[in-house]
């Protein structure tokens, strides 16, 4: 068994998420951002009206935004407002700080949010970051990577039947889900260990997500690497304002590699999925 070798950056990490009037001055520069892009939805593509779910951790939350804008998914909503022909999008966020993937799936096995799920025009996901920080919790002084190896293949299943109560539901909504990264390397770009382990996991999410249709990996893992445009919240665990304009912007641009949004005599198209 390999023992990791980060055990004492992982005790600093969480005292540090933990207290939430520690304050470190940044002393990364930043670095050129990219401009955000403006879509323009044609008015025979969708009704006027859109809802969007989101669902899983605090990522979809949004915790962390302190301009308060809804995260990620808030501001793909107000992209989607700046076209004329859409006059409202809804959003019902059904995520919740802390979830991990098993609680995820008992929730929509209970039923109760069937009825959103059906009427959903697109689904956002984010999940498995908690599952990750459960295997550190529970083994702080004794982390093996065997444990994070075992806990990536019950999630991998978890994840699996995630999708598939989704689209048993709703066969059309496109899911778009928020691949994991490694806050760790704010503290030292020497935890090799924590990127390996993110990168399997995203591997994992992918694939099981190729095993259904219109939905769509975004992976994010380098926008938070050692911290280098300044995106984390002062818990220097989750997103700032500038971190959720990093990541909507990237699933903006993902999904048009999806084919969820297709560009045609230059305007720009949202399809359903």
């Amino acid at each position: 068994m390999k023992k990791l070798a980060f055990v004492a950056l992982v005790v600093v990490v969480v005292v540090i998420s933990g207290c939430s009037s520690f304050v470190i001055k940044p002393v990364f520069q930043v670095k050129d951002r990219e401009e955000p892009v403006r879509y323009q939805v044609p008015y025979n593509v969708f009704p006027d009206n859109l809802l969007f779910l989101g669902l899983g951790d605090s990522l979809t939350v949004g915790i962390g935004d302190e301009l308060k804008k809804d995260g990620y998914v808030g501001r793909i909503r107000d992209e989607f407002l700046t076209s004329e022909q859409i006059d409202r999008v809804e959003l019902i966020n059904t995520a919740k700080r802390g979830r991990r993937s098993d609680q995820l799936l008992t929730l929509l096995s209970s039923g109760s949010l069937d009825k959103e799920i059906q009427e959903a025009s697109h689904i956002f996901l984010s999940i498995g970051g908690n599952d990750v920080m459960k295997v550190i919790k529970r083994d702080l002084f004794s982390l093996q990577l065997e444990a994070f190896e075992e806990e990536r293949e019950l999630y991998e299943t978890r994840y699996y039947h995630i999708l598939d109560y989704i689209r048993a539901i709703n066969p059309q909504a496109p899911i778009v889900a928020l691949g994991l990264y490694n806050p760790f390397s704010l503290i030292s770009v020497e935890s090799q260990e924590v990127e390996s382990i993110v990168v399997d996991w995203n591997t994992s999410m992918e694939a099981t997500l190729g095993d259904f249709q219109s939905t769509c990996f975004v992976p994010v893992q380098d926008l938070f690497y050692t911290n280098a445009n300044l995106v984390y919240h002062t818990d220097f665990f989750h997103p700032n304002g500038q971190g959720y304009d990093l990541i909507a912007n990237r699933m903006l641009r993902t999904m048009e590699s999806c084919g969820f949004i297709e560009q045609s005599d230059g305007e720009l198209y949202v399809n359903g999925g």
